[in-house]
């Protein structure tokens, strides 16, 4: 059964919740299964190429009140009225922040989208994104915060 959208949120905190994680935060190896399992929820997006899709980036950020280096996924999902009409979009964010030092600062900005539809499968790409080199910079690193969240319009 098809998820609604708007319980998201409550949907990704219930993934992240039954992991149990006593160190305050989880590790990056955990997030990506939450995201693994996460990705197996079907919500109630329009048949569209680009309805429901992943995101993977990495970068500094700047708003917040110090340096910020984020690492995280988001799940974007298309929201449409009741005639089938572009509304906006969703986003459920998982996200590391890290205080931005000298070993982050010197990695370039990365961003890596998958959609459901785009012929690609989900498994290779995030296959893709564990081999990417940011896991091992923030291995030793301890995150400032950890987030879930969504954005509705």
């Amino acid at each position: 059964m098809r998820q609604p959208i708007d319980s998201a949120l409550s949907v990704a905190q219930g993934i992240v919740d039954q992991l149990g994680s006593r160190r305050g935060f989880p590790t990056a190896e955990q997030v990506i299964s939450v995201v693994h399992t996460f990705e197996r929820i079907e919500f109630d997006v329009p048949s569209s190429a680009d309805s429901d899709g992943f995101l993977f980036q990495y970068g500094e950020v700047n708003w917040f009140s110090e340096p910020v280096f984020a690492v995280g996924f988001v799940r974007q999902m298309e929201l449409v009225d009741d005639e089938e009409d572009h509304e906006g979009y969703s986003q459920v964010q998982f996200e590391f922040r890290y205080r931005a030092d000298a070993d982050l600062r010197s990695l370039e900005s990365r961003s890596s989208w998958w959609f459901r539809d785009s012929g690609a499968l989900f498994e290779e790409w995030i296959e893709s994104v564990k081999r990417d080199p940011i896991w091992g910079v923030i291995r030793e690193k301890i995150p400032l915060e950890f987030d879930v969240s969504q954005e509705l319009p």
